[in-house]
């Protein structure tokens, strides 16, 4: 391999005034990349410890699953994901939609126009949904957001209220997008790939860890999302 082509097909490191800098390759499988990235970690540990980091897609294109297998190798190493930035409007307009803070766009903001007659129903300051999640379909609420169904793997909701589930969450979720920390994620079971309360992440459990087996509820304690039984009140 030629030295430019070996250069781009390199996960590279930055560092700025704001922090360090990880730009992906665009066009190399998702497998050399997260290989090369704990790579980076490992040789580099004391170069990015505590370090608040950008995560570029440059020109490839942002993938739900990617960016969470991303942060999950991140964040056990002690690295606190600020940003994603992609190098298309297109793609930073994907990754606010999704919740993520980016560079140079700005998270929607605006109400779902919801069709008469559909699955989805707006009633003053939420969004009800009445459907199963598949992999790669996605839900968005301005303001709170209830889901009659489950959130399957690869799916992924995102609302700038509370989040309430009616089924199981195997996928993402996340609540009070906008920076609202009082903002809680509830279902009547817990088992996502990711949870997210404004800008707090809460990994998903390794392999054979045991979950929750009852209805559960994420909340915001001491800077961090902690679950717990969701205690439902009958009247």
């Amino acid at each position: 391999m030629l030295d430019g082509q070996r250069a781009e097909a390199a996960v590279r490191v930055r560092g700025t005034q704001d922090g360090v800098r990880l730009l992906l390759p665009p066009t190399v499988p998702f497998a050399a990349v997260l290989a090369q990235v704990r790579d980076l970690l490992e040789t580099r540990a004391a170069f990015f410890r505590g370090a608040a980091l950008t995560l570029d897609f440059t020109e490839r294109e942002p993938v739900l699953d990617e960016i969470v297998a991303l942060q999950q190798v991140l964040d056990a190493r002690g690295v606190r994901v600020q940003a994603i930035s992609a190098g298309t409007a297109e793609y930073r307009e994907r990754l606010a939609r999704w919740g993520y803070r980016t560079e140079g766009a700005e998270p929607a903001r605006r109400l779902r126009l919801i069709a008469p007659g559909s699955e989805e129903e707006a009633d003053g300051n939420a969004t009800y949904v009445r459907r199963t999640l598949r992999s790669g379909m996605s839900v968005e609420a301005a303001g709170h957001l209830v889901l009659i169904g489950d959130v399957n793997p690869g799916a992924l909701v995102v609302a700038g209220g509370d989040v309430l589930v009616w089924g199981v969450v195997r996928g993402t979720v996340h609540a009070g997008r906008n920076g609202d920390t009082e903002a809680v994620i509830a279902a009547l079971r817990l088992a996502p790939m990711q949870l997210r309360i404004a800008n707090l992440v809460a990994r998903a459990p390794d392999r054979g860890a045991q979950h929750l087996d009852a209805p559960a509820l994420a909340r915001v304690a001491d800077g961090q999302i902690i679950i717990e039984p969701w205690r439902i009140e009958r009247r």
